[in-house]
């Protein structure tokens, strides 16, 4: 990914940040963001979003044996899910915060710290081309139209986190309706738990969103969404453990 190696470049010309873990415990007891941005329950699993330019493949081979017998995987670049037989956020994170990420391997930890490094200045979630919505929004064809709230297709649900990452943000949603029809409609039932991200279209030759097209705008608009809101959406497509939702619109 090019813009990943440009980054990876970058970082070279940076002083190399001592290991930090993906959270760290404030002196008031609660528990902060470090390398990772954001995070969320899912289910009966637990999903993290990192700083950009942080590789969560890299993140997930350095964590594993170290965090057993919790589990954790990388489903995108950015993306980790963990998981464990009754395990709590609470537990999840306190084991978290005394893990400095690169101490099974110096060398590459200096490289994902450097690029940590960048922060906020660097890409947002949407800026990179294979993030979530953006790698499925070019193989998708949909009709002139968006779809209307009343079609059997869409899903409904409430809204319980939302990741504020890029242009298009992850929403954290359980189920109040599933979709009555379509390719998709027996993969959610009432009361499940997980995440959503609306479609997103590119500019021409730019990572920029083209807020021209009308599902991309409605879809930047999900940013202004709140705990408690009600949205709903036809689901497209499942890229890992996130759905891509033709609009997420509030209801």
């Amino acid at each position: 990914m090019r813009i990943a190696s440009f980054l990876l470049s970058l970082s070279l010309a940076l002083p190399a940040l001592a290991g930090e873990p993906l959270v760290v415990k404030s002196s008031d007891g609660k528990y902060i963001p470090a390398a990772a941005a954001e995070w969320a329950k899912a289910g009966d699993s637990y999903r993290f979003v990192l700083k950009s330019g942080i590789k969560a493949a890299e993140v997930a081979s350095d964590l594993s044996a170290r965090i057993a017998p919790i589990t954790v995987r990388a489903t995108d670049d950015l993306t980790l899910v963990f998981e464990g037989k009754d395990l709590t956020e609470a537990a999840l994170l306190e084991k978290l915060a005394t893990l400095p990420l690169g101490e099974k391997d110096k060398g590459k930890a200096d490289a994902v710290a450097a690029l940590s490094a960048l922060g906020n200045e660097g890409p947002g979630l949407s800026d990179l081309s294979s993030a979530g919505s953006i790698r499925v929004s070019r193989a998708i064809d949909l009709p002139p139209e968006p779809t209307k709230k009343d079609d059997p297709q869409n899903l409904f649900g409430k809204v319980i986190h939302v990741c504020e990452c890029g242009a298009v943000p992850s929403v954290v949603v359980k189920i109040l309706r599933v979709p009555r029809k379509g390719p998709n409609a027996k993969a959610f039932w009432v009361g499940q738990t997980l995440s959503v991200r609306g479609y997103f279209k590119q500019k021409e030759g730019s990572a920029e969103p083209d807020d021209g097209d009308a599902r991309t705008k409605i879809n930047m608009g999900s940013r202004e969404l709140k705990v408690g809101d009600k949205i709903w959406g036809r689901p497209l497509q499942k890229d890992g453990e996130e759905w891509i939702l033709e609009t997420v619109q509030k209801l």
